[in-house]
């Protein structure tokens, strides 16, 4: 069992292709309209496990202040080169993982899409160093797995030995079981989320679920918009947030 920059730096190079359905598509654009009413509004941004950089050179060309933190040298690599040399000398990289990281009061947002506090080996340390980094009223945004969504899916399969696992402890190995390389992703409930960040001194604004009626068929591209607006309009809906495949989650410090 690798960790999870572990198995991203294996991977780097097709990172990118794997995410690139429609149905993430969607996720996306959902993220980008979330982010967009939080970019508004701050201007020192850390995007942590910025990975090939999506949302680092979003931030970038929103004329932001920003600071990529990623563990894998390869994804940042890969990142180097997908940003045009305008915006590469405004963005400070630092390979570091959440919970070696060591910012004070520097930030106005701390991004972590990615289900980066899903990945944390250790969730206690990595949510106190994200603290720390933020300024005083500074946003933590990001997403997690979904706990309900991944007992949807094993529900479908018939792996109800492995729902019982998860009801046990709240974590699941992903990857690429065919090459033997997984890592372990912590699921949460809106519930289990609300209280972790509270636990760790924020104080939750609102949870959101992203992507709450997919997957969705390729042949569906011509409904884009359509889509994204369909699970805007539900994705704050209380009875249906715990079964979306990501919950999205705006704290304040």
């Amino acid at each position: 069992m690798a960790k999870s920059y572990e198995f991203y730096e294996q991977i780097a190079k097709k990172y990118d292709e794997m995410y690139e359905d429609i149905t993430w598509n969607v996720h996306h654009e959902i993220i980008r309209r979330i982010l967009e009413m939080v970019v508004a509004e701050h201007s020192s941004v850390m995007d942590l496990g910025a990975g090939t950089g999506r949302w680092t050179i979003y931030f970038a060309k929103a004329g932001m202040e920003v600071t990529a933190v990623e563990p894998s040298k390869a994804m940042i690599d890969v990142m180097k080169e997908k940003i045009p040399d305008d915006l590469l000398k405004k963005i400070n990289f630092v390979q570091s993982t959440a919970e070696d990281m060591n910012f004070s009061d520097k930030f106005d947002l701390v991004n972590a899409q990615g289900d980066v506090l899903s990945y944390l080996d250790d969730p206690d340390e990595g949510l106190k160093r994200i603290h720390k980094a933020l300024k005083n009223g500074g946003i933590f945004a990001g997403t997690v797995d979904s706990k309900y969504f991944f007992i949807k899916d094993l529900s479908r399969r018939g792996e109800f030995k492995q729902i019982d696992a998860i009801e046990r402890n709240p974590v699941i190995f992903i990857g690429d079981p065919a090459e033997k390389r997984t890592f372990k992703t912590r699921l949460f409930t809106s519930k289990t989320l609300s209280k972790i960040l509270e636990d760790h001194k924020f104080k939750v604004l609102e949870i959101s679920g992203i992507i709450l009626f997919g997957p969705y068929e390729e042949s569906l591209h011509s409904k884009f918009n359509e889509i994204v607006e369909n699970e805007m309009k539900y994705m704050k809906d209380p009875l249906l947030v715990d079964q979306a495949m990501h919950l999205h989650f705006i704290a304040k410090k």
